[in-house]
């Protein structure tokens, strides 16, 4: 669903040409299962980590066979590109793009996954994919408004999501292999670190919603430095012997702010 709010952000508030709209569809069909098909391959890829961390994940629970799940990954990514095809081949090559940083986060031999830059470089390129996507699918010019929130929520994924999502699964993260910054460095240094980013990122997007290029941005803005600095507040309490839902409540302040910030630019769309 996050993926879905990034690609139609782009669209929010413009006037979508005709001969776009069915473009816009088609894209949106291809951004779904090109999501859904880097998600199943990597949780096929993450499922001994997974176990040891007691996830729920329909891979690592036993919900969905190993063998089921990569025939799936495998038809959707296909299916991703002939739909993207259809779009124009600038939408094609954007899609196909995504699926090899997602096949590159998560392939053994290569595994992004195990480093926070590697994660980070990923989660960063994921998303300003997946906002250029709505762009090429939308027809309409990329504004210095809409350039501004799509960096923020971009950094806002790489240096908050992508550091804060480690802190509850450092354990079995460690014993298969992962060199993350919560692993070398624990919980508290890096959520440390990741409550600096948060507040910097929504600091930074209200400097520009203040500015003579900023229309629209305010809303947002605001709500992207309140769920920052709720993300703050919550950091210092980690510890490593909190139970997994403690220490899973940055990540938790992450995703609640990054849907709310979305929903609170279709609701107010910046021009």
């Amino acid at each position: 669903m996050i993926f879905l709010l990034r690609f139609l952000l782009p669209s929010a508030g413009g006037t979508v040409p005709g001969t776009a709209r069915p473009a816009l569809l088609l894209g949106a069909a291809a951004w779904a299962s090109a999501v859904a098909a880097v998600y199943l391959y990597n949780g096929v890829t993450d499922v001994g980590e997974d176990r040891s961390n007691g996830s729920v994940r329909p891979v690592a629970s036993g919900l969905l066979p190993l063998a089921t799940a990569l025939r799936a990954a495998g038809t959707l990514a296909a299916l991703a590109v002939v739909l993207g095809a259809l779009v124009s081949a600038k939408m094609c090559l954007v899609t196909a793009g995504f699926l090899l940083l997602g096949y590159g986060y998560s392939a053994p031999g290569i595994a992004l996954k195990r480093t926070t830059p590697g994660t980070i470089a990923v989660v960063i390129g994921g998303g300003a994919l997946t906002y250029l996507a709505g762009l090429l699918c939308a027809g309409l010019p990329l504004t210095p408004a809409v350039l501004a929130f799509c960096t923020a929520m971009c950094l806002w994924m790489g240096l908050v999501g992508a550091i804060a999502k480690d802190f509850s699964d450092a354990a079995g993260d460690a014993r298969h292999g992962r060199r993350n910054w919560t692993v070398l460095h624990g919980a508290r240094a890096t959520a440390l670190l990741a409550a600096v980013s948060a507040v910097t990122i929504g600091a930074g997007l209200l400097v520009c919603a203040l500015s003579p290029a900023g229309p629209g941005l305010l809303p947002p803005a605001v709500v992207l430095l309140g769920g920052a600095l709720a993300l703050a507040g919550v950091c210092p309490g980690l510890r490593q012997g909190g139970t997994r839902a403690e220490r899973r409540l940055p990540y938790r302040a992450f995703m609640i702010t990054q849907y709310a910030v979305h929903l609170v630019v279709l609701a107010h769309p910046i021009s």
